[in-house]
């Protein structure tokens, strides 16, 4: 099934300037649940939609991330490095307009980058998540296209594929390799999250993984930047979240949600959860 990704609709901010006495908020978000409706998909669209609706307040206004904040420590996955029994996190820089990104390496770094034969050797039986399948194991190791450049080629060797390389005078060479990699999404990436919780027979909830089921990306995603200003801000964002599996995978379940954003230095908000639905209460 192809799921689908959240789509911020719009962000609607009230900007409160020194001149009219601001209010003193918290640098650290605050939000309160708004409200929820749901849009099943048409023959014509057979995507569904959950349209979520939050407030927030923050004390600096740093609330939202650009297109082009991608880099440390805003990327959206960690490799791994393996050396001499030890597995270290490295992150992702942009190197050239042109390119993805790279893998970037702490000074001195040494090791080779994380792959399923990695397992093989037992001294890295305890860091690293076993392997099963590509699909059983999506959450942890993926077919992935990586670039390294050639001061860092020490960090793969022979055993990985090397697709293409790419050479221009004047410019270190750049070495595109498809393996499948260890990877650990870095959730400072996104700055909002939202979890899907399923009710029970018994009452109880259970957490509704998407990555797991579908090994897709899920609604934990990047609002835009609301202001270039340092200042105290609130307004409300609606999230559409989009998906061929809303529908399929919910039914006449009753869920809630539970939410949460981040701002720009980290500080996360309190969790406001919906309360309990059904796809068919909240229908419009």
């Amino acid at each position: 099934m192809n799921l689908r990704k959240g789509v911020l609709l719009f962000g609607i901010s009230v900007l409160v300037t020194a001149c009219f006495n601001p209010p003193e908020f918290s640098i650290s978000p605050v939000i309160d649940y708004v409200g929820i409706y749901f849009k099943e998909g048409t023959a014509a669209n057979p995507t569904d939609s959950l349209i979520l609706t939050i407030s927030f307040k923050d004390g600096d206004g740093d609330l939202g991330l650009s297109p082009t904040q991608i880099d440390d420590p805003y990327h959206d996955v960690f490799y791994g490095l393996a050396d001499n029994g030890t597995v270290t996190e490295v992150a992702k820089e942009t190197r050239y307009s042109n390119l993805p990104q790279f893998v970037k390496l702490p000074p001195g770094a040494k090791g080779k980058l994380v792959t399923t034969r990695t397992l093989q050797d037992p001294q890295y039986a305890d860091d690293l998540p076993p392997f099963v399948d590509e699909f059983t194991s999506c959450t942890d190791y993926k077919l992935q296209t990586v670039y390294v450049s050639e001061e860092d080629s020490h960090i793969i060797d022979n055993t990985y594929q090397e697709i293409d390389t790419l050479i221009e005078t004047g410019f270190p060479k750049v070495f595109i390799v498809q393996d499948v990699f260890y990877k650990k999404n870095n959730p400072k990436h996104d700055n909002i999250e939202v979890e899907f919780w399923v009710k029970g027979p018994g009452n109880e909830y259970t957490l509704f993984d998407w990555e797991k089921e579908y090994c897709e990306t899920a609604f934990n995603q990047r609002f835009p930047v609301l202001s270039e200003k340092e200042q105290p801000l609130e307004g409300n964002l609606e999230y559409a979240m989009t998906s061929l599996g809303i529908k399929a995978n919910f039914s006449i379940k009753t869920l809630k949600l539970r939410i949460r954003i981040r701002d720009r230095a980290f500080n996360t908000s309190n969790d406001v959860e919906t309360g309990d639905f059904t796809l068919d209460k909240i229908k419009r």
